[in-house]
Formats: C-alpha cells, structure tokens, sequence
C-alpha cells in the first residue's frame, strides 16, 4: 500500500468516529422501517426511496468498514464497490421524488386498453 493511499485511509477512519457512526444508525426508526417492509402496497418507488434512507443512515459504517486494515482488502474493495454503486443510484434519484415503474408486462397490457 503507498503512503498516500495509506494517509488517505487513515484520514477517512479518523472522519468516521464511533460517535459519527451511532448518530446515524440511531437516526434510522428502525420499528417505521420494519412496518413499511411488511406493507406489500408500496410501489417500486417507495422501496427505493427507504433503502436510500437506509443507506443514508449506515453509509457511515460502510464506509468505516472499507478503510478498516483488520477487513480482508477483497471484502473492503467490495464494500467500496457496493457503496460506490448505492451513490450513483442515490445521485440519480432526487430526495422526495417518487419514482413511477411500470413492468414491461403493465406496460403491454396498458398497451392492449387502449
């Protein structure tokens, strides 16, 4: 590992203290949380829209995780990796929005109504 890299990790752990780390994870309502994974009615939409809140809240810890030297590098790459992934898609979809999805099976049947 280089220096640099090796200051890099070093700077980002030190940013994830145990105290930022709980904060967030005590912010998620984990009993709302769990009544809307038993709602069956949510649309596509509604669940991404919780995992990216869920995501928001333990970003911390996954983070933390990927810098952490007692973690095999395979499972930290692939922490960054996940990670990495759960941002674009969070950067796609704006806060508050609402996405419509419709399976390509409603989309031919809207097609048949018509």
């Amino acid at each position: 590992m280089s220096t640099s890299r090796e200051h890099t990790e070093n700077l980002k752990l030190a940013q994830l203290s145990f105290e930022r780390i709980d904060q967030t994870i005590r912010g998620i309502d984990m009993e709302a949380e769990q009544s809307l994974v038993a709602a069956a009615a949510a649309t596509p939409g509604e669940r991404l829209q919780r995992v990216l809140k869920i995501y928001r809240g333990i970003k911390p810890l996954l983070t933390a995780l990927s810098v952490l030297p007692l973690i095999p590098a395979t499972w930290r790459a692939a922490i960054t990796l996940f990670v990495q992934t759960i941002e674009a898609l969070a950067a796609s979809v704006p806060d508050g929005v609402a996405i419509e999805f419709k399976a390509g099976k409603d989309l031919r049947s809207g097609q048949e109504q018509e």
